[in-house]
């Protein structure tokens, strides 16, 4: 009977170990799994993170676009078209569909970003109902530029004393400017801006520097304008 009930015991020790076998594999596996699931969670959670547009990071992209439109050198061309004010509309309403999610701050240079491009729109309008005058402009050209008036002869060497001359008229005579002024003025200074894409690549980097400060400037003092007359039309 003892030589008996080894093998049973044998046999009773080999099934409690294959079942031990079993459920640590088991658990093994599951632990697997859920890491499998954890990695993918937080994978996907980071991509979503990572792709995500947030409200800033639209006003940001409508900045851009808004800058990329209205700066002087576009002024050249008169032409408008109905795509440009449709993607206007497009833009403004992903800024506003998400408007509650700006800081104040950024509210406000929103709307100061759409009262730019309505303000250069009007201008475009206006310039397609009445051209500039070719006698008019030629007069504004030499007026504001003196001994630089010839484009072409603006080098990298002088291109800097271009926009010094040009600025210190803009600054001596701003205040008695009106609209159309403006737009005189404006022309002007696209096509010293496009003079300065055609030499840009020889022009010293302090000179980039100046000039960018003395851009600054223009385009500070032109929306300032802009809102007055603004201001102006709204109380008429």
């Amino acid at each position: 009977m003892k030589t008996l009930a080894t093998p049973f015991r044998y046999m009773a020790l080999l099934l409690i170990s294959s079942a031990l076998w079993a459920c640590e594999g088991n658990r093994t596996a599951e632990n697997t799994r859920e890491r499998v699931l954890d990695t993918t969670e937080t994978e996907d959670t980071a991509t979503v993170v990572k792709t995500g547009r947030t409200a800033e990071d639209q006003l940001a992209d409508f900045r851009d676009w808004v800058s990329s439109k209205t700066r002087p050198l576009d002024s050249v061309d008169t032409t408008r078209g109905t795509a440009t004010r449709e993607e206007f509309r497009k833009r403004t309403a992903q800024v506003e569909s998400r408007l509650d999610s700006l800081s104040a701050r950024s509210k406000t240079e929103y709307e100061q970003l759409k009262g730019r491009y309505q303000q250069w729109e009007e201008r475009q309008e206006r310039r397609q109902q009445t051209p500039l005058d070719a006698q008019k402009l030629s007069q504004w050209q030499e007026q504001l530029l003196r001994e630089f008036q010839d484009l072409d002869k603006i080098t990298d060497q002088n291109v800097r004393e271009a926009y010094l001359t040009f600025m210190g008229e803009v600054r001596a005579k701003r205040q008695n400017w009106t609209q159309d002024d403006w737009d005189y003025v404006d022309h002007v200074y696209g096509l010293l801006n496009q003079r300065l894409r055609q030499i840009d690549n020889q022009v010293a980097a302090g000179d980039k520097v100046k000039i960018r400060t003395l851009q600054a400037e223009f385009l500070s003092l032109e929306a300032a304008a802009d809102t007055r007359n603004m201001l102006g039309t709204m109380r008429d």
